[in-house]
């Protein structure tokens, strides 16, 4: 919902998408007040992550987690939503294709998102079935939604402001802090958790989705990032690197 007033200029909308007149213009303070919502969202859902962490015993995890097969974290389809909703669909391609698809269609774009990359067999280069299925299902509604958002996700609302709001520090701080909770926080308890249950010296288990968790969880390796112009080059450069270095020791 706080996504949705964003988009739509402020406007209360009913569930039949009628305009119900309130707070019709888009401002700072609107705006703020919204991203600092979803924030809460964040530090909520992260912070109740710590129960897969230090909430069981190794061998009660991996008990637990049979009961998992063959599902995957990365088939959350809100969660993908929320991210076609913050940013350009170009700041969530494959990281080495970010900068080179400008032109490209939304439907190329939606091809090559990232997370896709963590649910290829290693071996062969094919797709696991998990992400055959979780494509065949979700598909269409992550074009749609892409359609929808290319030109009103949370990066083009922020653009469209005055300049004078494009400079406040607290709207900037709201987003950066959005940024840090998707982008390097949530990924990353999810990171340590598999490191505690699934890492050993022998070799480290599989995800329950087939995915390839060492490569497709650490910020440092995707470099995600929603809002890049509010960073300094070397805050991009060690995206998410000072996190792992206190949180995992």
């Amino acid at each position: 919902m706080e996504y949705e007033q964003i988009a739509n200029n402020g406007k209360k909308l009913s569930e039949s998408g009628e305009d119900l007149g309130w707070n019709e213009a888009l401002n700072a303070d609107f705006f703020v007040a919204r991203v600092n919502r979803i924030n809460g969202y964040f530090t909520a859902l992260t912070s109740s992550f710590g129960i897969m962490i230090d909430g069981m015993e190794p061998e009660q995890f991996l008990k637990f987690r049979m009961s998992l097969l063959p599902a995957s974290g990365f088939q959350s389809a809100q969660y993908r939503l929320i991210e076609m909703a913050s940013t350009d669909l170009e700041n969530l391609v494959f990281h080495e294709l970010r900068g080179t698809m400008s032109n490209a269609s939304v439907a190329q774009k939606v091809e090559h998102l990232y997370w896709k990359r963590g649910a290829i067999i290693q071996e062969t280069g094919d797709k696991t079935l998990t992400l055959k299925n979780f494509e065949k299902k979700y598909t269409k509604t992550f074009l749609d939604w892409a359609h929808e958002y290319e030109h009103k996700n949370l990066w083009v609302k922020y653009q469209q402001l005055s300049e004078s709001d494009r400079n406040r520090e607290d709207l900037k701080g709201a987003l950066r802090e959005l940024d840090v909770h998707v982008n390097v926080n949530w990924p990353l308890v999810h990171y340590k958790s598999a490191v505690r249950y699934l890492a050993s010296k022998s070799g480290d288990a599989p995800a329950t989705g087939g995915t390839n968790w060492q490569k497709y969880l650490p910020p440092r390796f995707q470099k995600r990032i929603f809002f890049p112009d509010l960073w300094e080059e070397a805050e991009k450069e060690e995206w998410g690197k000072s996190w792992v270095e206190t949180a995992l020791k």
